[in-house]
């Protein structure tokens, strides 16, 4: 089985603001979020929590499967951009941007990976818009974050890069080289540590364990 991994990435706001937000989405769905620095991210529970830039990362636990709705609730709520990121199986990584709670931008580099039975219209709203990143985040250089924003061409080399500095290809964790741009923290490090704060975190959905 491959990858599967979920972030929410802040912009603008303090690690404060937004673990109190996360608490006030947890709230909202039967959970809660506590400090526990005794966490591994092997842990079901484990959320873990990093500050850089100004910038705010969330790594949710290997079990959650909500989130878009807690991006889009602490965006609404801190009146900030933030990426709800995912990573599929493996196979791809793609992003949701929300406004104010709102969707503004998406990306998928494989829009029709869940099937062939898609509009263009549907399929070219996945396209990514590196202009609108940069409307919302101003210190973003278009240049910076174009070349992520393509359609792979599954028959192509996966190792070509996006750009010459880039760690990774077209491959899952091209989602780190992008994050990087962002001034965006990835909050685990290469032996799979926390790097950030840990939290006990857990909703009606995601059950806590004892």
């Amino acid at each position: 089985m491959g990858n599967f991994l979920a972030l929410s990435g802040v912009i603008g706001k303090t690690e404060a603001e937004v673990v109190t937000s996360l608490k006030n989405y947890a709230s909202s769905v039967e959970g809660g979020i506590i400090a526990d620095n005794t966490l591994d991210s092997e842990n079901d529970n484990c959320c873990i929590i990093e500050e850089a830039n100004r910038n705010t990362t969330i790594f949710y636990p290997y079990g959650y499967l909500e989130w878009d709705a807690s991006s889009k609730f602490i965006s609404n709520e801190l009146n900030a951009p933030v990426f709800s990121f995912h990573i599929h199986d493996g196979d791809l990584w793609m992003y949701i941007l929300y406004h104010n709670g709102q969707v503004v931008d998406q990306f998928n580099p494989i829009p029709d990976y869940w099937g062939e039975d898609l509009s263009e219209d549907e399929i070219e709203s996945w396209n990514g818009n590196a202009s609108a990143i940069a409307k919302y985040i101003p210190y973003i250089n278009i240049r910076d974050i174009e070349n992520y924003l393509v359609r792979w061409d599954l028959d192509e080399d996966e190792d070509s890069k996006a750009y010459p500095t880039d760690e990774y290809g077209k491959e899952e964790w091209q989602l780190v080289d992008f994050m990087t741009k962002l001034k965006l923290p990835y909050p685990i490090d290469d032996d799979g540590k926390p790097k950030g704060h840990t939290y006990k975190y857990w909703t009606n959905q995601l059950r806590s364990s004892q």
